[in-house]
């Protein structure tokens, strides 16, 4: 199981470095949701409670703010609301403090998703990546080191891509 778990979190990695690529923020918002419901089954099957209870959120999440265009789902409030809810569910698979660093990641996550386009979601993985690394390496899960590792890193040339787009067509 354990194995399965890696190759299954593996594959989550390498949508999740290309999501990041996009610069359209529904297409993240696809990419993001498969690579997500991956991760789910990796932490399944590596015993990371967590980890398996709030990536199902965040897969509830990333429907939801793919609608957002529906008049129910435009307020402000959406994302405070999912942030709220994964809080609920963080309290029912509570593995003990290091939990927090998940946490914490994901419901930042949530409101930057909710609320910022797309360059300032890649910056806010420049904290919420770290964060959830940490999870990561308690938990022993491989591929979500390597996954926020390298969501790191293509946060940090998405970033640079987009600036440098945007210069070239400011010029």
């Amino acid at each position: 199981m354990q194995i399965a778990g890696h190759i299954i979190g593996f594959i989550s990695t390498a949508l999740l470095f290309l999501s990041y690529q996009v610069f359209d923020k529904k297409r993240l918002i696809v990419i993001q949701t498969v690579a997500t419901a991956l991760s789910c089954i990796q932490y399944l099957l590596i015993g990371a409670l967590s980890g398996f209870a709030l990536n199902i959120v965040c897969i509830t999440r990333n429907i939801l703010f793919y609608n957002r265009d529906k008049k129910l789902l435009t307020g402000k409030w959406l994302p405070f609301a999912t942030a709220l809810l994964m809080a609920g569910v963080s309290a029912l698979s509570w593995e003990g403090l290091h939990s927090l660093f998940i946490i914490s990641g994901l419901m930042i996550n949530t409101v930057c998703m909710g609320l910022c386009d797309s360059q300032d979601l890649r910056k806010s993985i420049l904290l919420t990546s770290p964060l959830v690394f940490v999870y990561n390496t308690i938990k022993l899960s491989y591929s979500g080191m390597s996954s926020e590792f390298l969501s790191f890193c293509s946060a940090i040339i998405g970033i640079i891509r987009y600036v440098k787009a945007k210069k070239k067509s400011d010029a």
